[in-house]
């Protein structure tokens, strides 16, 4: 069943955070409780997640047909979450939401986004997607929110960014939430030399996996069974960073690192020791301009 219940990697993603909200236990739920209400009827066994009798049977089947996923995605969550609470805490005045696809965080954090400008940027039909959807969402799209559609492998960002009012002088907090391993080597790092461009105090978080996985020369097993999993939906990894080399990958690009965690390593910090299986096939980093 769930092998089938996602059209796109966005919608797999959207998915996997309703089922994630749905978790009984307090201290491995995730946050996104809006989630559910992005994944359209149309998504078969997606729109379990609305109907309050059954929705506990699609957890259960994620975390056999999905080994990990879940998990990983209340991790990954919960760890992006943080990071822009710290970083709009601390100064950031703008938010890019990189990839948006059908993100919560303009909606659902409204509150604590209030004083912020946010930049949601996606292809032009997942946009169009995702502003459709919002309708059923939200009574009112919130007045700081824009969107900005663009192609991140072959579209100047800055340009698509400065079109909607974007400051590069301002301090900035981006999250980048599963797209950087599905761009090509030649879209992440031209959007990172982007970034290498920014206010120094402003900050990327985004997910990564290892070129070792890619190259098919890891020694992690569940590395490589998450790769050809990933393969079979028809959306494989494209781009990594080899592991270990971060902050060398990230500072030929003119940035530095602030925090880089392992997948394990996120997992503890957001779940404590519980025993949860999690897909490990990179890490979680954080980096700011050199």
């Amino acid at each position: 069943m769930a092998g089938h219940v996602a059209d796109s990697t966005a919608e797999a993603a959207t998915l996997l955070r309703a089922a994630g909200a749905l978790v009984p236990d307090r201290g491995l739920r995730g946050p996104d409780t809006m989630a559910a209400r992005f994944i359209p009827w149309s998504a078969r066994a997606g729109a379990l997640v609305k109907v309050p009798v059954v929705r506990s049977l699609l957890v259960r089947a994620l975390r056999r047909a999905w080994p990990g996923a879940l998990w990983f995605e209340v991790v990954r969550t919960r760890h992006m979450d943080q990071v822009l609470r710290d970083e709009v805490a601390d100064g950031a005045a703008q938010v890019v939401i990189l990839g948006a696809g059908f993100d919560s965080r303009a909606y659902r954090m409204a509150e604590t986004l209030a004083a912020t400008t946010v930049y949601e940027v996606d292809h032009p039909d997942t946009s169009a997607r995702k502003r459709e959807r919002l309708r059923a969402v939200v009574a009112e799209i919130p007045a700081n929110v824009r969107f900005v559609t663009v192609d991140l492998n072959h579209q100047d960002l800055a340009e698509a960014l400065a079109d909607k009012g974007f400051s590069p002088t301002a301090r900035t907090v981006v999250i980048w939430s599963g797209v950087a391993p599905y761009l090509t080597p030649d879209g992440v790092e031209l959007t990172l030399r982007w970034m290498a461009t920014q206010h120094r105090d402003s900050a990327i978080v985004f997910d990564y996996c290892w070129q070792e996985v890619l190259d098919g020369t890891s020694t992690n097993e569940n590395a490589l069974t998450v790769a050809r999993w990933v393969a079979t939906r028809g959306e494989p990894w494209r781009s990594g960073i080899p592991e270990g080399r971060t902050a060398e990958y990230l500072a030929r690009l003119g940035l530095r690192v602030a925090e880089d965690l392992t997948i394990p390593e996120a997992r503890a910090r957001h779940l404590g020791e519980r025993p949860v299986p999690i897909w490990d096939f990179g890490g979680f980093v954080v980096a700011r301009p050199a």
